[in-house]
């Protein structure tokens, strides 16, 4: 995945910096509440730093303005590095943790290296967020303070991507389900079950049926959530785990399964409808493709009812089927993300 200039969050965007931030940045960087806690900011704090900032430091899809309803809220990076600040209006929401984690998710889908950050002790506020991002301490120093020119103590973090995910589950909740990763040793009897149930892996490609062992948990290990494209949620409702879904890279497609206990519910609906506006912002997807076997219409209205398009027919493989099956094939356009 490529690196994006532009992220959506539940109650943020975010987006590059541009000369029009020049005030605001100015204004909040010489407050020392602010710029006393960060290490490469100078006192006082001019245009001139502002636009070298910009020109030099503040490349698209790495640093970002954040933004609420009422506009300028403060400023991200990362890369290797993560850092951040916020105005004194928009602090103590969540704001930074919302922001930082879509960043992260970003980076992790681009890159799997680890990602440093760190704060000045007495920074309790950073503190919190950066723990509950998964961020560990792996170190104590000095480091300097241009504003207060004075080294200080701070804390060294780093975080790795199985650190991220595991204080960062996904977990997608709609009216009736739960969408969330699957666990091998769990969950393979039950996905084995509704995967290999002689309804069921015919319309798929790789089920068998009845499904064995060794694949099912073969085909777990391959499809855990790991941050990127190429994985499956399990569906749960009710606590009872009753389908999938997941979506793959090389072409970006996607697909479900369901137990046939609990076709003609609008379940399928429900998941997909869910799973896919998530998948489109997290990984800033153009679009998606589809197909179902001519002989299962009900996913073709599942799908067009999603919005995708019919853009073809051909030839499908599954397992289960001891001949190549008539399937169509399906395109879902993304909305496109304001510039």
């Amino acid at each position: 995945m490529t690196l994006r200039a532009h992220l959506k969050t539940a109650r943020l965007s975010l987006r590059p910096v541009a000369a029009t931030d020049a005030a605001a940045v100015v204004a909040y960087l010489n407050d020392l509440a602010i710029s006393g806690w960060l290490a490469r900011v100078p006192m006082p704090y001019t245009a001139a730093d502002f636009e070298q900032f910009a020109t030099d430091i503040a490349y698209p899809g790495e640093t970002f303005v954040i933004e609420d309803a009422q506009g300028f809220a403060g400023i991200i990076g990362a890369g290797f590095e993560l850092g951040y600040w916020l105005a004194p209006r928009a602090q103590g929401q969540g704001y930074a943790s919302e922001a930082a984690r879509a960043v992260l998710e970003m980076q992790f889908a681009h890159d799997e290296s680890t990602v440093a950050a760190g704060y000045f002790e007495g920074n309790h506020a950073s503190a919190r967020v950066l723990a509950k991002l998964g961020f560990a301490e792996v170190g104590r120093s000095l480091k300097h303070c241009r504003a207060l020119g004075m080294d200080r103590p701070h804390v060294d973090l780093l975080l790795t991507l199985p650190g991220f995910l595991a204080a960062n589950p996904l977990e997608i909740r709609t009216a009736r389900l739960r969408l969330a990763p699957l666990e091998v040793e769990r969950d393979w009897r039950d996905i084995a079950r509704i995967g290999g149930h002689p309804d069921v892996a015919p319309m798929t490609n790789s089920h068998r049926s009845p499904w064995p062992e060794a694949e099912v948990r073969a085909t777990l290990i391959e499809s855990q959530w790991q941050g990127k494209l190429g994985f499956r949620l399990g569906i749960w409702f009710d606590a009872k785990l009753i389908g999938a879904v997941g979506i793959w890279d090389n072409p970006i497609e996607t697909g479900y399964f369901l137990d046939p206990a609990f076709w003609g519910q609008g379940i399928a609906s429900e998941a997909m409808a869910a799973f896919l506006p998530q998948m489109i912002a997290r990984f800033g997807l153009t679009e998606v493709f589809a197909d179902h076997c001519i002989d299962n219409p009900a996913s073709g209205a599942v799908l067009r009812k999603l919005g995708f398009r019919q853009i073809g027919e051909g030839m499908g493989e599954s397992l289960a089927r001891s001949a190549p099956v008539p399937i169509a094939i399906y395109r879902l356009q993304a909305p496109k993300v304001n510039a």
